[in-house]
């Protein structure tokens, strides 16, 4: 029964990564117009041949944005996407390698009260203590998002050390940075990576509602959520603005997950959900 979705999981990684190639190498090759060009007797046109997706309030090609605006939301999310990875990987292997000790109580402790605060506040207090910009933007990401990658290592390192190599490596003397990164990190990558691949999906979602929300990447810079929040003014008169960045946030996420899916019945189809 799982092995039906590899076909579309294989397609959609495949789509994607032209998709995600055309993004960010081909966009400027593929956008005749500069995206923060502002040409007022273009304002708001409606899609013809010169300009598919129509222009926006200012007269900016709408697809050209588009494109160059997920170059910004993808290298963001891949970049957010990779600090908190790494940091949910050590915290997770630490914890689990040090169990019930002073260590990963305090750990675990750091991680309930991170859980106490909603993200999106969060992201917003940052905004408000430091400005509105892509690094805070960041932060704010970097600073929860890395918890269920904690969570879900600690819980994979908690299974696997009672596995006979575990247990044969400290009867030998192995040191325990050595079993921790020779013996229990390549146990965690797979569920790690199935996890990692709807988080890319939830990341995007998210840093483009933080940029709806003026919190991220600041105007005249194309990016997908700034360029919702510029048209919903103009929706009933203009709604192709909202069309572009719509269809291709929803593209890219569904994508992902599609490829989660796949993932996760490759690997192990319960390991995702033990943590």
């Amino acid at each position: 029964m799982h092995n039906s979705k590899y076909p579309i999981s294989l397609v959609c990684g495949i789509l994607l990564l032209f998709w995600i190639a055309i993004l960010i190498m081909g966009a400027p090759f593929l956008t005749p117009f500069d995206p923060l060009e502002q040409n007022s007797s273009l304002r708001l046109e409606k899609p013809s041949l010169t300009h598919p997706l129509g222009t926006d309030r200012y007269g900016r090609d709408v697809l050209s944005r588009t494109l160059h605006g997920g170059r910004t939301t993808l290298i963001s999310s891949v970049l957010a996407l990779s600090s908190t990875l790494f940091i949910g990987l050590i915290v997770g292997l630490v914890a689990g390698m040090y169990h019930r000790s002073i260590i990963d109580t305090i750990l675990m402790r750091v991680i309930d009260v991170l859980l106490a605060f909603p993200f999106m506040v969060l992201a917003m207090v940052i905004a408000t203590l430091f400005g509105t910009s892509f690094i805070h933007l960041l932060i704010a990401v970097v600073s929860v998002w890395w918890i269920s990658f904690a969570r879900l290592t600690r819980s994979v390192v908690l299974q696997a050390k009672n596995d006979t190599s575990i247990a044969a490596a400290t009867v030998l003397g192995a040191k325990r940075y050595v079993i921790m990164f020779q013996e229990l990190l390549p146990k965690a990558v797979g569920p790690v990576l199935v996890l990692a691949t709807f988080e890319l999906g939830s990341l995007i979602l998210s840093i483009s509602a933080l940029s709806f929300l003026g919190l991220g990447s600041q105007p005249p810079t194309p990016e997908w959520g700034s360029m919702l929040a510029d048209g919903r003014d103009h929706f009933f008169q203009a709604p192709h603005i909202l069309l572009g960045p719509t269809l291709f946030i929803m593209l890219t996420v569904l994508a992902f997950n599609l490829i989660g899916e796949g993932l996760r019945d490759w690997f192990d189809p319960n390991e995702i959900t033990k943590f």
